[in-house]
């Protein structure tokens, strides 16, 4: 009698351990399962997270980009092209002042550029100005540039018929630095991001 009921502990033993081991194998694969949906919703979280950043960057090289060849470019060129042009053969030149060539030459040859090449480039800006003034950037004030198209419409009516008061409309003297250095730290900026994204 006594195996009888040695044998039916032995077996309710066996039974109870068997069931236990199920118990413990399915806990184990819940919670296996749990950390996995875990991991798999982390890992989606981060790839969102990776591609928000990825997109942010992008938009921000893309507005920089902008930025550069739809302002800072063509205004830089346009400038610089006014700039070499006043500064060679303009009024204030040392070529005017030296006197190094003869004096009627140079002036008719002044008007024709003046004519021909700056009141353009200006024209030019101004359209620039007009059109992409939301492509300045964050750290400049926009006055010098509304102060630009003031100078370029005065010097427009100036050399269809000269005034004294046109001294009242003078040329932002600090605008050309002023887009040169922003242009400049712009390209940078872009190299700099460049640079990092292909480490």
């Amino acid at each position: 009698m006594q195996t009888f009921f040695t044998s039916i502990i032995t077996s309710l033993d066996k039974g109870w351990a068997t069931l236990i081991a199920a118990c413990l194998a399915a806990f184990v694969s819940l919670v296996s399962m749990a950390i996995s949906i875990a991991a798999s919703r982390a890992n989606a979280r981060l790839v969102a997270r990776l591609t928000d950043s990825t997109n942010l960057s992008k938009e921000a090289r893309e507005y920089r980009l902008k930025q550069l060849t739809s302002f800072y470019d063509p205004v830089y060129t346009l400038l610089a092209a006014n700039k070499s042009i006043f500064e060679r053969i303009g009024p204030t030149s040392s070529a005017r002042r030296e006197k190094k060539f003869n004096d009627e030459e140079t002036a008719e040859v002044w008007q024709k550029l003046s004519n021909e090449v700056i009141v353009p480039n200006n024209i030019r800006i101004c359209e620039i100005i007009h059109a992409n003034l939301h492509y300045l950037a964050e750290s400049e004030d926009e006055a010098i540039y509304l102060e630009f198209l003031t100078h370029a419409h005065a010097y427009q009516v100036f050399k269809q018929n000269p005034y004294e008061a046109y001294r009242l409309f003078p040329f932002p003297k600090d605008i050309f630095e002023l887009v040169k250095a922003s242009r400049s730290g712009l390209r940078s900026g872009l190299a700099k991001h460049y640079r990092q994204s292909f480490k």
